[in-house]
């Protein structure tokens, strides 16, 4: 099992309408930031295992909703929008943190 961990600003949309690159002038979105935590694992049995888990994790997080979790082929992708200005080293250290207590109660489970 291999947990990954980033912080990235998303890209806005390449074309003309609305939100896009054309429009905007920009090839980011600004005021945006994505705190991003996958955890894979090559073995399609502890893939269902993770997927069970995730629905457990989502019930935990309902009151936050700025933290999504998804089902993914290789496991969960977690993710969390904040807004840019507020986003310092304190953040990423609590996103770390939170993202390794799942990693280690998904790692006891299997």
């Amino acid at each position: 099992m291999e947990m990954f961990i980033k912080a990235e600003t998303p890209r806005a949309k390449k074309g003309w309408g609305m939100g896009s690159t054309m429009m905007a002038g920009d090839s980011k979105i600004r005021g945006v930031k994505l705190l991003v935590t996958e955890i894979r694992d090559g073995e399609e049995k502890n893939v269902r295992i993770i997927h069970r888990l995730s629905s457990s994790f989502n019930s935990l997080i309902k009151f936050n909703d700025d933290i999504k979790i998804t089902n993914q082929e290789y496991g969960i992708k977690i993710i969390q929008t904040i807004n840019q200005d507020n986003y310092n080293n304190d953040i990423w250290d609590q996103w770390v943190l939170f993202s390794r207590k799942i990693y280690d109660n998904i790692k006891k489970t299997l």
